[in-house]
């Protein structure tokens, strides 16, 4: 055990700073998906939006483009405060002490690992969006049709195949989805499932971030591919973010490939024939 002040501040001090980068690099790739990709998409894939529809999704973007930037500054010159901070005490730690550069190495380096290990469990364990439940897959009942009728039993359920850095995925959750939910959000018998691949660190928090309510699943790449073949009942269907099914309330899947949020009043039609039935 190392019995100084001056070690465990600077030892400190230096391990926050991976937990700063991870961040940066998490917002980069946000700014990536976010604003880059999210302009990009709307060029290709919206263009047939409205003008005023479009420039509000612009201004979302704009908005996510200063929060992202600002944030990556902050974390930035917090990193550099740390850093200075961490050699400053451990200059003055070396010239108080004989010891060798190797023990308080290794210490330090422990506190890194330790300090990460505790941010990756923490945001995985605790990080909650309210009006969001996460569906448990029983290990004998991992179908597609098993997950429905396990957990929505009598209800049409619209399910959404996405990637935690999916940028389309994101756009349809930031300007489409709330409109729909808002539109049937006196019915109790409509259903909403999320099924996720990709980061599983990121998971929880893009749920939270983009505001998702409604059921949650996060598969391995494997497991994600078997109930997406299932549910587009197509073996040999290649795997599209985001896709979307309506399953009725018997479990039939009705619309393998339904239509997205952002194609509202198509959407809003097939709804309205499987909850009329």
């Amino acid at each position: 055990m190392i019995r100084s002040k001056y070690f465990w501040l600077g030892a400190v001090m230096i391990a926050i700073i991976p937990l700063m980068l991870m961040d940066i690099s998490e917002y980069f790739v946000a700014w990536e998906k976010e604003v880059r990709g999210r302009i990009i998409d709307l060029a290709q894939v919206y263009s047939g939006l409205p003008k005023m529809q479009k420039a509000g999704i612009l201004d979302n973007i704009f908005e996510v483009n200063q929060k992202l930037t600002r944030l990556i500054a902050v974390k930035a010159f917090i990193s550099l405060v740390l850093l200075s901070g961490g050699i400053y005490f451990f200059r003055k730690f070396l010239k108080a002490t004989s010891m060798s550069f190797l023990k308080p190495a290794l210490a330090t380096m422990g506190l890194i690992v330790v300090f990460i290990a505790g941010k990756v469990v923490f945001t995985i364990a605790f990080t909650t969006q309210p009006g969001a439940t996460f569906v448990k897959v029983d290990a004998d009942a991992k179908s597609f049709k098993d997950i429905i009728s396990k957990n929505f039993q009598g209800k049409v359920v619209y399910v959404d195949f996405w990637g935690t850095t999916c940028g389309p995925c994101l756009e349809e959750f930031d300007n489409f989805t709330q409109p729909l939910k808002e539109h049937y959000k006196n019915r109790s018998d409509i259903a909403y499932l999320y099924i996720a691949n990709g980061n599983n660190y990121l998971w929880k928090k893009q749920i939270v971030n983009h505001k998702i309510t409604g059921n949650h699943l996060f598969l391995d790449l494997d497991e994600y591919s078997k109930l997406y073949h299932q549910a587009a009942q197509n073996d040999t269907a290649e795997v599209l973010m985001p896709h979307y099914v309506i399953v009725d309330k018997t479990g039939k899947i009705t619309a393998p490939d339904a239509a997205r949020p952002s194609d509202y009043t198509v959407l809003v039609g097939q709804l309205d024939k499987v909850l009329g039935q």
